[in-house]
């Protein structure tokens, strides 16, 4: 069906189609919103990468601290550099813990635009019903050897695989969601060791 077959409809008679086209237009929006945030989370797992770097070298240097103190013998600041460790330790904890939810959440994000491009799927089969029962009703012999069952079955396909896409969604947003609980609850911790403040958003 061309676009030039819709022009010959009077616009009165396209009221289903606009609609159709309306919601195939927002389908495709939410598909590059998704894009975007893919790109934001990745950008955000980069950073997350780069702090587990800064705790690592934290603890070494906790560790350096800590010989040079055994080397004095003096017990307060011995006592002070393995203090000094175990928040290093639980900041480098917090700091993985990070990027485990970063990680989730870039995959949550990627399975969150999979469901949008089958949205979309789904908006441009529907348009292309629309277009041929608007066809149909004005008379264009044109549409005759076209299907209107294998028009339905398109949609009906992809309403099933938005379904699916939809499901799995869902399960990586909750993955997503539990490992950025546990980052907070280490996070919690890091703080209360006094941690180095890096996570502090």
């Amino acid at each position: 069906m061309e676009d030039s077959w819709i022009a010959r409809v009077p616009e009165e008679n396209l009221g289903d189609v606009r609609q159709a086209q309306a919601a195939r237009h927002q389908a495709a929006d939410a598909v590059m919103r998704a894009d975007v945030s893919i790109g934001d989370a990745e950008r955000a797992l980069d950073v997350a990468r780069r702090n587990v770097e800064a705790a690592k070298h934290r603890m070494d240097a906790e560790k350096a601290t800590l010989e040079a103190a055994q080397v004095t013998g003096q017990r307060s600041s011995i006592d002070q550099a393995q203090a000094q460790i175990r928040a290093a330790e639980v900041d480098l904890a917090a700091a993985r813990a990070h990027v485990g939810w970063r990680k989730q959440n870039v995959d949550a994000w990627r399975a969150q635009k999979v469901l949008r491009e089958r949205e979309l799927e789904v908006a441009e089969a529907e348009l292309a019903m629309a277009r041929y029962v608007a066809l149909k009703e004005h008379g264009d012999i044109r549409v005759q050897d076209i299907s209107e069952r294998d028009l339905q079955a398109a949609i009906n396909d992809a309403q099933r695989k938005t379904t699916e896409a939809r499901r799995e969604a869902d399960s990586k947003a909750q993955q997503a969601q539990q490992a950025r609980v546990q980052w907070e609850q280490l996070r919690g911790q890091a703080r209360g060791y006094g941690g180095s403040g890096w996570n502090r958003r």
